[in-house]
């Protein structure tokens, strides 16, 4: 796990460098993410989009923590993927429910549907996000 001042070390050259936003990798630890947003995002007037991953099933949420550095996807949620009749349906409702707690503690999320595109409406509709209007756009 990498250290808060160098993590914040990072945040603050982005920032001097002119970044407009920022966009974490794929997010499963909201606790440290709202830390990150607590201690070193505080009273920074940027966007922070959070990371979030549909996992299609026990499988791929394994290979990501295999082959992901700095990703560790917690036993829960691959046990929840195994145990589950319809995996890609289980992952659609974990990422549902990242989505709400990203929008707790930052201004957007990032979500990705590597391959699965498709289902991105289905997961906000789950997460209750209702698609902008033209007169919100």
């Amino acid at each position: 796990m990498k250290s808060w001042s160098g993590l914040q070390s990072r945040f603050e050259k982005k920032l001097a460098a002119g970044a407009q936003f920022f966009q974490s990798q794929l997010i499963t630890d909201f606790d440290r993410l709202e830390k990150f947003m607590n201690q070193i995002a505080a009273g920074v007037d940027k966007p922070i989009l959070a990371g979030i991953f549909l996992l299609k099933s026990a499988k791929n949420a394994k290979f990501i923590n295999r082959k992901v550095p700095g990703v560790q996807i917690p036993d829960e949620i691959i046990d929840r993927l195994a145990a589950a009749a319809d995996p890609l349906q289980e992952g659609m409702k974990i990422a549902a429910e990242q989505v709400l707690l990203a929008r707790q503690l930052c201004q957007g999320v990032h979500l990705m549907a590597v391959r699965r595109e498709d289902l991105i409406p289905q997961i906000l509709d789950l997460a209750g996000i209702s698609p902008l209007s033209n007169a919100e756009e």
